[in-house]
């Protein structure tokens, strides 16, 4: 007389398939979250950028190019405030522009005869005790260092 004898199947991780294993996963869940992270994180830079150039104490009339590249930032004890961008921009018609807007805003601009020898702007006015704004070097790409400090009453 013969018997059989039925043997369970074998469970576990190792007698799943790699097919099996994939529908188990949850793909649709991990790309979703995957795609809100990414959106989460375009929209933060995208904030933290518009903050760098929306400080409390720079004057609205001043309208930073869109194509400005910021390269430092400092804030020295509470009144001395100091950055930098980099701007393709031409820098004489943007300091023009703006001597034109600071000046329709009510601060005062003044000009000493060595700043007439570089590009710059030095103002005053509601808040700012003084500041100055300086156009550096072009490098070769036509980019430009621009510079500005203040100091807060």
């Amino acid at each position: 007389m013969t018997h059989a004898l039925a043997l369970p199947a074998r469970t576990g991780l190792p007698a799943l398939s790699l097919t099996r294993l994939i529908e188990r996963l949850p793909f649709r869940d991990m790309a979703m979250a995957a795609f809100i992270v990414i959106a989460a994180s375009a929209v933060l830079h995208a904030q933290e950028r518009l903050e760098e150039w929306s400080q409390a104490w720079m004057p609205t009339e001043l309208a930073v190019p869109e194509d400005a590249e910021l390269l430092t930032d400092r804030e020295v004890g509470s009144t001395v405030r100091m950055f930098s961008f980099a701007t393709a921009q031409d820098v004489e018609a943007l300091f023009a522009d703006w001597e034109v807007a600071l000046e329709s805003g009510g601060f005062q601009i003044d000009q000493s005869p060595d700043e007439l020898l570089e590009r710059s702007i030095e103002f005053s006015g509601t808040g700012i005790t003084n500041a100055k704004i300086v156009a550096g070097h072009t490098d070769g790409d036509g980019r430009t260092v621009i510079e500005v400090d203040a100091t807060l009453e």
